[in-house]
């Protein structure tokens, strides 16, 4: 993605936003693990970030998919709110986003 400021332009990778939905994440309360995508991931582990899918499309729209296994005992509805207000809230004041879409799936419950 690329910015356009008054004196140049900003690209922004991915990889960046990707840090950035990694710090609301970690920001929210609720989740106790980002979790694993599939088994093979589940079996040989993974960096937490490799469990934060995001998408760009030909109209500039992120696309951002959240795997979060989640504490016992929480309001899920109430927890993926959060989440999905806070990275949004992230991507598009520290990203530069204008359009995004966040889907939490939750995997399990600890």
């Amino acid at each position: 993605m690329i910015l356009r400021l008054e004196h140049g332009e900003l690209e922004i990778t991915l990889h960046t936003l990707k840090r950035l939905a990694y710090a609301a994440i970690l920001e929210s309360y609720g989740p106790v693990n980002i979790a694993t995508e599939n088994i093979f991931t589940r079996w040989f582990g993974g960096k937490e970030e490799e469990k934060i899918k995001i998408e760009e499309d030909e109209s500039g729209k992120i696309t951002v998919d959240l795997y979060l296994e989640l504490e016992y005992g929480v309001k899920i509805s109430e927890v993926a709110k959060n989440i999905i207000g806070n990275v949004t809230h992230k991507l598009k004041n520290l990203g530069g986003c204008e359009d995004v879409e966040v889907n939490v799936h939750v995997t399990d419950i600890h």
